[in-house]
């Protein structure tokens, strides 16, 4: 079985729409009384294949930082963050997760790796669709992508191979930059694709995984797994609301 260790993206920093939380890093919100990087942490724990967990960023308590096996610190930028990890890396492969995406947990992680073949290819996107997301959670906005499969958007969580990294780490910096927006990311992918997308709607998965694997140069998996909880993430205080509620209630 192939080397597996998990890392946090947890970056660091004040942004101006929880300035107001009095906390000193966005995983430090509180969620249900607990720091919202707690439930990253808590997902990767105990999980049989992952040998290590490394948190990158600042602003940390104490508690979360011995709750962790390292922490490295914030490098800048998202793709400086991601650079860090693979430097200090020495296993197989490498799951990496933000810390913003509370709804996650253990045996959400445990079924993901047991459902796709992650150590048949480099790279791995687990990918879930609109319709399960809204169903699980209704009420939550996110943005997804139409394909022949339907709506859908690429979940919170990846798993690529150490040594597949220096293949993509070029474009990593201009890819952090669109992750917030499908039309720039199919930008990536040629204008042809991108008027494929928009205009015909008829783009699958398997021809965007093809696109993808041809960019990089790397072979990839995207495969839609029903784990909905791997699409929401806490960016702005109607997420912070949602999350919160759904926690409380749980």
């Amino acid at each position: 079985m192939s080397k597996l260790e998990a890392v946090i993206l947890g970056g660091g920093g004040i942004e101006e729409w929880f300035e107001h939380e009095h906390v000193s890093n966005k995983g430090m919100l509180i969620l249900n009384g607990k720091p919202m990087i707690s439930y990253s942490i808590s997902a990767l724990k105990d999980i049989a294949n992952i040998n290590k967990i490394t948190l990158i960023g600042d602003g940390y308590s104490k508690e979360v930082i011995n709750s962790v096996d390292r922490n490295i610190s914030d490098h800048g930028s998202l793709p400086g963050n991601i650079d860090a990890a693979f430097e200090n890396a020495n296993s197989d492969y490498v799951l990496m997760m933000m810390s913003d995406v509370p709804l996650i947990t253990s045996e959400t992680i445990r079924e993901v790796l047991a459902t796709i073949p992650w150590e048949s290819h480099d790279l791995s996107l687990p990918v879930v669709t609109k319709e399960e997301t809204e169903n699980k959670f209704p009420g939550t906005k996110r943005t997804f992508a139409k394909t022949k499969e339907g709506h859908v958007k690429v979940g919170n969580v990846f798993i690529l191979k150490k040594d597949a990294y220096s293949k993509i780490q070029p474009i990593v910096k201009e890819t952090a930059k669109r992750r917030k927006s499908v039309i720039k990311q199919a930008l990536q992918l040629g204008f042809g694709f991108l008027f494929r997308m928009i205009v015909f709607k008829n783009i699958s998965i398997p021809e965007l995984k093809k696109r993808v694997e041809k960019m990089l140069g790397i072979t990839v998996n995207a495969d839609i797994v029903p784990f909905p909880e791997l699409g929401v993430d806490v960016d702005k205080t109607s997420d912070l609301v949602f999350c919160r509620q759904i926690l409380e209630r749980h």
